[in-house]
């Protein structure tokens, strides 16, 4: 009588593990969607240009690009955020990752006057 129970169990312990693995792929996908959006940042003397200008809240992971050859980074300032990225040399990559609420912020080259000789622009976060 053992054996009869366990065999009408067994479809219900598929069906248990086959809902177990479909949650488990649902939340999966879940966190894909929470991804930092990239924005590539192309810094030379003396600008600074974005690769988008149209923004959400959310996170953000922003790749400087350094195309001139003197060194710049990249500052960002605004509701909730106040980050700098490292200074790199001509040629090079770094990235910085903030968390963008609605609002305005500035973003600027940190190095010496940069900022003063054009490397700023704004966004606005709708």
């Amino acid at each position: 009588m053992s054996a009869a129970i366990r065999s009408r169990s067994a479809p219900r312990l598929v069906i248990g593990l086959v809902a177990a693995a479909l949650t488990l792929t649902t939340v999966g996908a879940g966190t894909t969607a929470a991804r930092d959006t990239s924005v590539t940042v192309t810094e030379r003397e003396f600008s600074l240009t974005l690769s988008t200008n149209a923004f959400k809240p959310g996170a953000y992971t922003f790749t400087i690009h350094n195309a001139g050859t003197a060194p710049h980074g990249l500052s960002i300032k605004g509701p909730g955020v106040d980050s700098t990225s490292s200074i790199i040399p001509g040629g090079k990559t770094t990235k910085l990752s903030v968390t963008l609420k609605k609002g305005t912020y500035d973003l600027w080259c940190p190095v010496d006057n940069h900022r003063g000789m054009g490397m700023m622009t704004k966004i606005s976060v709708k």
